[in-house]
């Protein structure tokens, strides 16, 4: 079976699949299909997210059983989620939350140094931190 080419190796923009085959029957369907997430991982990052997943997602155990540190296992986890164009969650959460703080200041519900002050809430909260 043939390894997909995620990306165009000319532009480097992502290529899209446009015929599938059954081997058995020869029917074939063509159209345009997305690639799948994983499709743009190489070989070390798929070993990399199956270790990940048969650790249920434990880096602490990670690092035991690969002697790579937690903080590189971290950033390897990143690199792997940006190649498949995934955001963490917590991100995702974080942006919509500055995003309904700036929304409300625009729309001048909210002033200024109450914007100041949910942000700095908002981020001691999310270090475990409080503000006062």
């Amino acid at each position: 079976m043939a390894k997909m080419l995620p990306r165009c190796p000319v532009c480097g923009q992502p290529m899209k699949v446009v015929q599938l085959r059954c081997d058995d029957d020869g029917v074939t369907v063509s159209g345009a299909f997305e690639a799948p997430a994983f499709a743009y991982l190489d070989e070390e990052d798929t070993r990399f997210i199956m270790m990940f997943l048969r650790t249920k997602g434990n880096l602490k155990e990670m690092e035991r059983l690969t002697g790579i540190g937690y903080f590189a296992l971290r950033g390897r986890l990143d690199k792997v989620l940006e190649k498949m164009g995934l955001t963490p969650i917590e991100d995702e959460e974080e942006q919509a939350n500055s995003e309904d703080v700036f929304k409300l200041l625009k729309e001048k519900k909210i002033t200024v140094e109450e914007a100041i002050a949910i942000l700095k809430k908002k981020r001691g909260e999310n270090d475990g931190r409080t503000s006062e």
